[in-house]
């Protein structure tokens, strides 16, 4: 990516270049969680299948079946259990998808090759404090959406009316609005915990205050990107849900004036492959918007910080901060005369002179030493230190030389 303030453009591309670049570090480690909701969806479904089967089936022969108080139980146990399961293989592919890319993201912006278990080893450490930044602005959504649910429930009470969504709307409308615009001001939340090594409160304030005035590009660039993945996850997802409908529709039976009904199993088959489909289509698409936001993050610290000088240092770019353009020189001075020779101070008749020495004569083992020492190689691109948030300071212009005097 380049050294520079990002345009629209620029963080277009860098996301889809980080993509195919750094492929095998970003979908490993997220296709092993993949891997375990697979067989998590396998085995809510064989669970129902044995559970409920004999409801579905009663149901089924009898629409005026009355179902026991047991078999109402299991019907809430599974459902609520596979829902719950469900919704924890979600949270654990985005928490791993988000920190992994965020890693990655670390080692991209100077071109730098990391393998997945790099990645993994580096990301462990994050994926708790990645969750519990999840888990603490859930709990806020959840707390202003339990004050909006009490505060209509006591409106209907005072007023002793059923218009309790009159009061109801507004307040979730609002809330809503509220919802959106802090997520989209706490994008830089990931990379900031991750990168700049915070806690998670910590993180939710430096993210707040380092979005200040990038609101609408937080917004506008993520929606595009995640856009662009949707379209091509409905490739991944339709098959899916293609060979599903082909497997279950030869099982449908059933008398013309009825309808055609389904074996349960049939059903729970379809329900898995189109869940199954679903994961990997949202596996392709999860590392987007983490990727986007490091790239966010970079751009809004080279506007603010100026990590461009970091981030040029750790790649070897330069050994130091770059230098400023130079100055118009300075016009040369003028030639001093030349000295007056002085005349030889007498020698001592009695001390011997010296014989002179050749300048350029060098001790063999000097000679031999400096021969043998290799010269230095190029240092391989360093680890920016993305905790450091203050400034360079900007460094002094070099001195021009000066051309020599001429003589008369």
């Amino acid at each position: 990516m380049p050294l520079r303030p990002l345009t629209f453009g620029d963080v277009i591309s860098g996301v889809f270049a980080t993509l195919r670049r750094y492929a095998a570090p970003l979908y490993l480690p997220l296709l092993v969680v993949v891997g375990v909701s697979v067989a998590v969806v396998i085995g809510i479904a064989v669970t129902a299948n044995a559970v409920l089967g004999d409801l579905y089936r009663s149901v089924q022969d009898d629409s005026f079946y009355e179902p026991t108080s047991g078999e109402v139980a299991s019907l809430i146990s599974v459902v609520s259990i596979g829902s719950l399961l469900l919704i924890a293989c979600f949270t654990a592919m985005s928490v791993v998808s988000s920190t992994t890319a965020t890693v990655v993201m670390r080692h991209a912006v100077i071109g730098r090759r990391v393998t997945a278990g790099q990645v993994w080893a580096e990301s462990r450490r994050w994926l708790w404090r990645v969750l519990g930044s999840y888990l603490l602005l859930g709990a806020g959504l959840l707390g202003a959406v339990l004050v909006v649910g009490v505060l209509s429930a006591l409106v209907g009470l005072l007023t002793r009316s059923a218009g309790v969504g009159v009061v109801a709307f507004p307040l979730m409308m609002v809330i809503y609005g509220v919802a959106i615009y802090a997520a989209v001001r706490l994008a830089l939340l990931v990379p900031v915990l991750v990168l700049e090594e915070s806690g998670v409160v910590a993180a939710v304030r430096r993210a707040w205050k380092l979005n200040e005035g990038a609101w609408w590009r937080s917004l506008l660039i993520p929606y595009v990107v995640n856009m662009i993945g949707s379209f091509a996850a409905q490739f991944v997802w339709l098959p899916f849900m293609f060979v599903g409908m082909v497997a279950v529709l030869p099982t449908a039976d059933g008398d013309p004036g009825d309808g055609p009904s389904m074996a349960f199993g049939s059903l729970l088959l379809l329900i898995a492959v189109m869940l199954i489909g679903f994961l990997l289509a949202m596996a392709l698409t999860m590392p987007l918007a983490p990727v986007t936001h490091g790239l966010l993050y970079v751009d809004r610290r080279i506007r603010r910080e100026r990590l461009d000088i970091a981030l040029g240092e750790a790649a070897g770019l330069w050994t130091t901060a770059p230098q400023a353009p130079p100055t118009a020189p300075e016009p040369p001075a003028a030639p001093e005369p030349p000295a007056a020779p002085s005349a030889p101070e007498p020698q001592d008749a009695d001390k011997p002179q010296d014989a002179e020495k050749p300048q350029d004569a060098e001790k063999p083992e000097e000679a031999e030493k400096a021969t043998a020492e290799p010269q230095d190689a190029p240092a391989a691109p360093s680890t920016p230190d993305l905790t450091k948030r203050e400034a360079p300071k900007s460094p002094e212009p070099p001195v021009e030389p000066q051309a020599p005097a001429s003589d008369d």
